[in-house]
């Protein structure tokens, strides 16, 4: 409950899973589980229920990210140059790599929906930027110092 008087566990694998997050109507879960023998996407009911892997392309895939409108689930890939920015529909069909330079992790949608900020290495060392949620339109935020874990502001100005 919201008190954190009930607590219930969701779910009952040998894999690990961790790093849930919550589809904007509250209805499904997004996690990432490595019962498959690698780390990959699955979604499931508020109830722990109707688990379903998502992703199959990449050994590695984390940090789901939901869109304000629940229709994407843009999140990280290890492919053979580094991690890269993906987004993918809960379903797990319309599956789009946006992002091919450098290492890009921790992805997060603006409010809006119409970005999405990350971390990444193609400057140097670790920094900040944001792009179109259909991957152009890339702008470096942040230069000097290591710069990640990236967060919204719950309203844009």
């Amino acid at each position: 409950d919201r008190q954190g008087k009930s607590v219930r566990r969701l779910t009952n694998d040998r894999g690990i899973d961790v790093s849930p997050t919550w589809s904007p109507d509250g209805q499904r879960i997004a996690f990432v589980s490595n019962r498959s023998g690698s780390p990959q996407i699955y979604i499931m009911d508020r109830f722990g229920r109707n688990v379903q892997r998502i992703t199959f392309e990449g050994s590695y895939n984390s940090e789901p990210d939901w869109s304000p409108r629940g229709d994407k689930i843009v999140y990280s890939s290890q492919k053979e140059n580094g991690f890269q920015i993906c987004t993918i529909n809960p379903d797990g069909t319309g599956n789009i790599q946006l992002t091919w330079e450098g290492s890009n992790e921790s992805p997060k949608w603006s409010p809006d929906g119409r970005h999405i900020i990350f971390t990444s290495t193609r400057a140097g060392g670790k920094q900040l930027f944001a792009m179109l949620a259909n991957g152009t339109n890339v702008r470096q935020l942040t230069k000097g110092g290591i710069n990640f874990s990236p967060s919204w502001s719950p309203s844009l100005p």
